[in-house]
């Protein structure tokens, strides 16, 4: 025990980049106690390890865990980024356990989207369209605008789970079991819904095109060029999943602005470029440098890759982890979860969630 706390403080500690001092002061003990436990001479009592664990943003478990990077029977679309972000796998790990928990306290089969290799775009372009196109059948739709695409995958069992992540350029990753299903993470934190839901996409391009290739670790060890090569895969089977090529065709015919045009798609305005530069209408560069330029003539500051165009998706259209809410309010319905932990994964207080589970009742919420 002695070791693995040892571990797992040196691990975490660097992960924040903090120093034995830094931890020390924050936890209120001395720098050598900090040096005796991460040298396993010494084992800190509950309460100082409590403290530990809230100085370096992780749970008791994970300071407790005997294994490191690995997540156990899930395979992940890993990042090289990732290695020095222990925190981020602790996250993971977590919200993917206690997914996988709720789906089976209340007696759900998992699911994955099927597996077709594919590891470039070139040569391929008819083949991807066709199999985004066969994904939104098995959502249920035909080739119009998708209303929320979070809402319809969840539908088909895919655990999809927005939530904040405190780490730069991330945007969302993948991960499926053969037994537990296929799950995406997307950072929801200052992002645009438009951004999210080509998240979305993408991650589901990947389970479907590169699974044979994801790790057990969040680490990558593919080279640039391979990588680069699986994310143009990904952007265009999204950019066909939510924007079909008849469709655009025909709502071309019709709406000639770019405005118009990626409200009437529910998309963002960069993956009408994307789709009108494949279709060669336009060139995608000159049109973003003349979008940018009436931008900053118009509002004064620069249009960055985190501002979209008016008109914008409204947040309250999309809200959050809708299919986890009701798997936890079922659990706890059943007596499988705690009073007090169905308000933790909630993010309620006791006394709230009482209220709204008598609300519920009194609406026959399921």
């Amino acid at each position: 025990m002695k070791k693995t706390i040892a571990e797992n403080l040196i691990r975490y500690r660097k992960g924040l980049s903090l120093s034995q001092e830094k931890l020390a002061e924050e936890v209120k003990v001395t720098r050598q106690n900090i040096n005796d436990f991460e040298n396993a001479k010494t084992l800190p009592d509950s309460k100082t390890l409590s403290a530990l664990a809230r100085a370096l943003g992780v749970t008791l478990d994970d300071l407790l865990r005997a294994d490191k990077e690995t997540i156990p029977n899930f395979r992940f679309r890993a990042h090289a980024s990732h290695k020095q972000k222990p925190q981020f796998v602790a996250q993971v790990r977590r919200l993917l356990e206690t997914y996988n928990a709720l789906e089976q306290a209340v007696g759900l089969s998992p699911y994955t989207p099927e597996s077709t290799p594919c590891h470039e775009v070139k040569g391929n372009e008819e083949r991807i369209a066709d199999i985004a196109t066969q994904f939104r059948h098995r959502l249920g739709m035909g080739d119009g605008p998708i209303f929320n695409l979070f809402e319809a995958t969840e539908k088909i069992g895919l655990k999809v789970l927005r939530q904040p992540i405190p780490m730069k350029n991330f945007f969302g990753l993948s991960a499926y079991s053969a037994n537990q299903g296929a799950f995406v993470l997307v950072h929801s934190h200052n992002i645009t819904i438009e951004r999210q839901l080509f998240t979305l996409a993408h991650e589901i391009g990947h389970l479907i095109f590169h699974r044979d290739e994801y790790e057990d670790t969040l680490i990558n060890i593919g080279t640039k060029e391979e990588e680069k090569a699986r994310e143009k895969v990904a952007d265009y089977f999204a950019g066909h999943l939510l924007v079909p090529q008849d469709a655009l065709e025909r709502a071309l015919n019709d709406i000639k602005e770019l405005p118009p045009l990626k409200a009437h798609f529910r998309v963002s305005y960069q993956v009408i470029l994307m789709r009108l530069e494949k279709m060669g209408v336009l060139q995608y560069s000159d049109s973003i440098k003349q979008i940018r330029w009436q931008y900053k003539q118009r509002n004064g500051k620069s249009l960055t890759n985190d501002i979209e165009i008016e008109p914008r998706l409204s947040e309250s259209e999309f809200p959050e982890n809708q299919r986890f809410k009701k798997l936890v309010w079922e659990s706890y319905k059943i007596g499988k979860i705690s009073e007090l932990k169905a308000a933790e994964l909630l993010n309620l207080k006791v006394e709230e969630l009482g209220e709204r589970r008598q609300e519920r009742e009194v609406y026959a919420i399921v």
